[in-house]
């Protein structure tokens, strides 16, 4: 799976906000910084430790904060970066790749995911072109995502995916006859950049994940900041949570488990 879902329901708020260059380098600085960082450990256990190790081995997911507290402000905007782990038992890596890579069944897997379209596939490189919706705070948004997706088979029990999300469209009055596609970073900020990490590791358990999601978004508003963030947190945790949970789920159910 490589999909960022984390942010569209973090930042319900109604005035226009403007992508800026200086926010476009801050977060490309940060996802460049957590992809080397994922990459190093591709081959390393997922569970990084023996209390996380056990509940995941007892069907827990465990989601956090992929840096600081999962929310991070840069001049511009806001980075929002979360991370989850879960193991898959009893399953291979090709079965969860084969999953993984049925992007037009997304639509069944992940409830944001209202349509999914392979543009073009060369060898493990996909352009996906994604429509989500997401609901919070009493309203709802509609983005047009176009992912860069690509897989790396390390050996057989290791693979990592990575997935670039630079062309992203807010969707006015979707479904309507007069629907229409925002201009990029001149909307309301849900969603502007995103980043997905996602590695497999296989072992006798079954196959352990860890995804790492991160979006740009716009700043929260002046005055009432301080109550949305922590709002955001809990909602970047679950969602996390959520979107691993769905893929697992879906998962063991095409192996009638």
């Amino acid at each position: 799976m490589a999909l960022v879902l984390t942010t569209l329901a973090m930042t319900a708020v109604v005035v226009a906000a403007e992508l800026t260059e200086t926010a476009v380098r801050a977060f490309a600085r940060h996802a460049d910084e957590a992809q080397q960082s994922f990459e190093d450990r591709a081959q390393r256990a997922v569970g990084d430790d023996a209390k996380a190790a056990q509940a995941m081995r007892a069907g827990d997911i465990v989601a956090g904060p992929g840096a600081g507290d999962g929310i991070l402000s840069v001049e511009g905007g806001l980075v929002h970066d979360w991370r989850a782990r879960s193991l898959i038992p009893g399953v291979t890596l090709d079965q969860v790749l084969r999953l993984s890579r049925s992007y037009p069944d997304y639509p069944t897997i992940f409830h944001p995911v209202v349509a999914a379209k392979i543009l073009s596939q060369d060898g493990n490189h996909y352009v996906v072109q994604f429509r989500m919706r997401e609901s919070a705070g009493g309203l709802s948004a509609t983005l047009e995502v176009r992912s860069n997706i690509v897989y790396t088979r390390i050996d057989p029990r290791h693979a990592f995916v990575v997935s670039r999300s630079e062309d992203i469209h807010e969707v006015k009055n979707p479904n309507k006859p007069s629907e229409s596609l925002m201009p990029p970073g001149e909307d309301n900020g849900y969603l502007w950049r995103a980043r997905a990490m996602t590695r497999f590791v296989e072992d006798d358990n079954g196959v352990w994940m860890e995804m790492q999601n991160l979006g740009l978004s716009r700043a929260f508003p002046p005055m009432i900041g301080w109550a949305i963030e922590p709002i955001a947190r809990r909602v970047g945790r679950r969602s996390a949570e959520a979107s691993l949970g769905e893929f697992k789920q879906a998962v063991l159910a095409r192996i009638g488990r």
